[in-house]
């Protein structure tokens, strides 16, 4: 089997706690440009007059792409059937929601979605129901030629029931191209970040990274999550040698989207202090990140 060869990227919500307060969405766009990423991940919260930006917003979009040479990979989105209080949305509602949205996703050049299902638990679980809108709204996504891709985000593991025996078993009964897995890279954390102890995401039963091999074909992208970058260039919460081997050796051509949750972003709000911090930091982190990819892809 030929070596793949994953791209790297940079998802904007790294950059969330700043945006829009210290840094503007181009201010993104050079940053991610500066440490070698070629694409990136959306969400549409951060899309201007969402779900229907103006024309001069999408020219401006387009113009930030072509000038950092940065390439639309994910647009993160939700598929919620409780938007309001009440009774829960149908399911030809909840199809037209996600029909608008994979028109904004084509309009933007998004060919991966990474789409949020109503949850009913910490585990992510979802609500039932679920394959029936998600069916309906199958050619739909073919007629937008995007991909679904429910996030399996830790305390979530591969082999959580609901992954294996409810999204897993749907595709294969399908057999669709057009929904699959964004496997957050959380799913292999093995221990909390110093600053985040109070996070309990199940750290005594990881996903193995040799465990992705069998979703990998059902994965356009990944979020490669980080939570603490050392000045080496290592994170020290999650195995990402063991992980980036397993894709790289089963030839896994995806998209490798840089997705920071360390302690700073949590704490930048809390304080004046913090949020100076997190000015630096933040990108610091991010930028350590790509460099250690680069270093364990080779390029």
């Amino acid at each position: 089997m030929e070596k793949g060869h994953p791209q790297r990227g940079i998802s904007v919500y790294s950059y969330e706690v700043l945006l829009g307060k210290t840094m503007t969405l181009e201010d993104c766009f050079l940053e991610m440009y500066d440490t070698g990423a070629t694409c990136f991940e959306l969400l549409t919260s951060y899309i201007e007059n969402y779900p229907n930006p103006t024309t001069k917003w999408v020219d401006n979009y387009w113009r930030l792409c072509e000038k950092y040479n940065l390439r639309p990979a994910e647009l993160g989105h939700w598929c919620e059937n409780h938007l309001h209080r009440g009774p829960a949305l149908s399911d030809d509602e909840i199809v037209e929601q996600l029909k608008q949205d994979f028109r904004l996703a084509n309009l933007l050049g998004f060919r991966s979605l990474r789409t949020k299902i109503t949850c009913v638990n910490d585990l992510c679980d979802p609500e039932p129901g679920w394959q029936r809108y998600i069916e309906k709204a199958l050619p739909w996504a073919e007629k937008y030629d995007v991909r679904m891709q429910n996030e399996v985000h830790g305390p979530t593991t591969l082999h959580t029931p609901h992954i294996r025996d409810e999204y897993l078993d749907f595709i294969r009964r399908t057999g669709t191209q057009h929904f699959g897995f964004n496997i957050d890279f959380g799913t292999f954390q093995t221990k909390a970040a110093k600053g985040l102890e109070w996070m309990d995401m199940g750290f005594d039963d990881p996903t193995l990274p040799e465990e992705i091999v069998e979703f990998l074909p059902y994965s356009w992208t990944c979020h490669a999550k980080f939570t603490n970058m050392t000045e080496d260039f290592e994170e020290t919460t999650i195995p990402y040698r063991e992980v980036i081997k397993q894709i790289v050796d089963h030839g896994w051509n995806g998209n490798l989207i840089s997705e920071y949750e360390g302690p700073i972003r949590f704490t930048a709000e809390s304080s004046p202090e913090s949020f100076g911090r997190a000015m630096d930091e933040i990108p610091e982190q991010i930028r350590r990140h790509q460099i250690m990819m680069r270093n364990l892809l080779g390029y």
